[in-house]
């Protein structure tokens, strides 16, 4: 027969019911940041207040600056509809090499949102236009901001960096 060890020489092991996948216990977000928006002002409750409702304790959250300059690693700590307390896990200024990679420039991406329109309307309310030639690229938006915000997103990703552009070949 077996002796018991003592009880410092057992081996503490995790229940099985404490090992669960990742998805069926907190979500995971990826936040686009405004390029004015400073990192610790995502620690202040109120920033969340639009998203707080989709939000639970544990959930994760990826914001990344628009521009690219930093990343950083949030956990939903405390939410309720109209806030939410989160915690900095990790924060990544990125360099001038690794923003030239994966941004567009700013000279760039201004040109264009300036040969481009918010306008609304009326039936089709906000849409966004080509000034060129009047066409519609989104339309539908319920607010101004909203729409606005569209068009940097659209500038953004159609704009490629000067880094990943294909050289041209005569």
């Amino acid at each position: 027969m077996e002796q018991a060890k003592p009880k410092e020489q057992q081996q503490i092991q995790l229940a099985p019911g404490d090992l669960q996948l990742f998805e069926q216990v907190s979500t995971r977000y990826d936040a686009l940041i405004p390029q004015d928006v400073k990192p610790e002002i995502l620690l202040e409750p109120a920033f969340w207040a639009h998203q707080a409702v989709r939000l639970r304790p544990m959930d994760e959250i990826r914001a990344r600056a628009i521009d690219g300059t930093w990343v950083a690693m949030y956990q939903v700590v405390d939410c309720s509809r109209t806030w939410a307390r989160v915690v900095q896990l990790s924060f990544h200024r990125l360099t001038t090499g690794q923003v030239a990679e994966t941004q567009a420039s700013e000279q760039e991406v201004k040109a264009y949102v300036d040969a481009h329109s918010v306008t609304w309307r009326s039936q089709h309310k906000w849409s966004i236009v080509r000034k060129s030639d009047r066409a519609v690229l989104e339309e539908g938006i319920e607010q101004k901001d909203v729409a606005e915000r569209r068009l940097q997103e659209l500038a953004r990703s159609h704009v490629i960096a000067p880094a990943q552009r294909q050289p041209v070949t005569a």
